[in-house]
């Protein structure tokens, strides 16, 4: 029977780490958390920093509160934006523009990516084309696309993708471009087709340069919707903001001004989880 438990005791110790790997591990996820916590302090340190300067300045009237506003006015007008039906009517409009300029820009940016750099000759002869349009302010897009497709819809998703379309396209050329010469040498000598090549080594290895490239473009399909908005639309947070802005009321462009980077955050910590999903999934 002691032989027995012994044994049972072998089995059991067996199958659990060493002591000195649980420790490690849980050094590890001490380190981790500490580091997290130690950003958040410093994140929450510098807003209290830039706030409380805030509050000074016009306190002391170093600066005109009239031309700054002031953080509590600020925070009261964003409150009250929240507790207006049309400004979440804005908010899904240039959601909604922003979106549809950032899907449709991603995945015909991420195939105009993939064609060019596996047909180099094509590449070369669009490339001037691609250099003249991508060079076009998205501003001066804006009027023509309203001329066209009218004060709806249309004319914010079409300068959103205008924007993503290349920043996708560049980031997807880039990738695939840039992996190593040896690796592809390699493939070809162990028999890999073209399409076994591209699906099991070049797009693993530059997803996390094109999910990169996706964070980036949808903080620029933000921008580029409201960009179009202020040229002119019906509904829209760049609209909503010319009209406070006209009307010289700073406190609520503040508050505007929040909801669309809070808007762009969004979108960018969606991405990011993506990002770090893809990272995972290459390793």
């Amino acid at each position: 029977m002691e032989t027995i438990a012994k044994a049972d005791t072998l089995v059991a110790s067996a199958g659990a780490p060493p002591y000195d790997d649980r420790s490690i591990l849980a050094e590890r996820r001490r380190s981790r958390i500490n580091r997290q916590l130690g950003v958040w302090a410093l994140r929450i340190g510098v807003l209290a920093v830039f706030v409380v300067s805030w509050a000074f300045v016009t306190g002391q009237r170093i600066m005109d509160p009239t031309l700054v506003s002031t953080p509590g006015n600020v925070a009261t007008s964003f409150i009250k934006q929240l507790g207006d039906g049309t400004f979440w009517v804005d908010v899904a409009a240039t959601f909604g523009g922003a979106m549809a300029g950032l899907v449709s820009g991603a995945i015909l940016g991420i195939l105009a990516g993939v064609i060019f750099a596996r047909v180099e000759v094509l590449h070369i002869a669009a490339r001037p084309f691609l250099t003249l349009m991508n060079s076009l302010p998205r501003p001066a897009l804006a009027p023509i696309f309203i001329l066209w497709f009218g004060l709806g819809f249309g004319p914010k998703a079409l300068v959103a993708f205008s924007v993503v379309f290349f920043v996708l396209m560049t980031s997807t050329m880039g990738a695939l471009e840039g992996i190593d010469h040896d690796i592809k040498q390699l493939t070809k000598s162990l028999g890999m087709t073209r399409k076994q090549r591209f699906f099991k080594i070049e797009l693993p290895s530059a997803l996390p340069s094109i999910v990169g490239g996706l964070r980036l473009g949808a903080v620029y399909s933000v921008l580029g919707a409201v960009v179009s908005e202020m040229v002119g639309a019906y509904t829209g947070l760049g609209q909503r903001l010319v009209v406070v802005t006209n009307n010289f009321q700073v406190s609520e462009t503040f508050a505007i001004l929040l909801a669309m980077g809070l808007l762009s955050m969004v979108l960018d910590l969606s991405i990011s989880g993506l990002q770090k999903l893809v990272t995972k999934w290459t390793r």
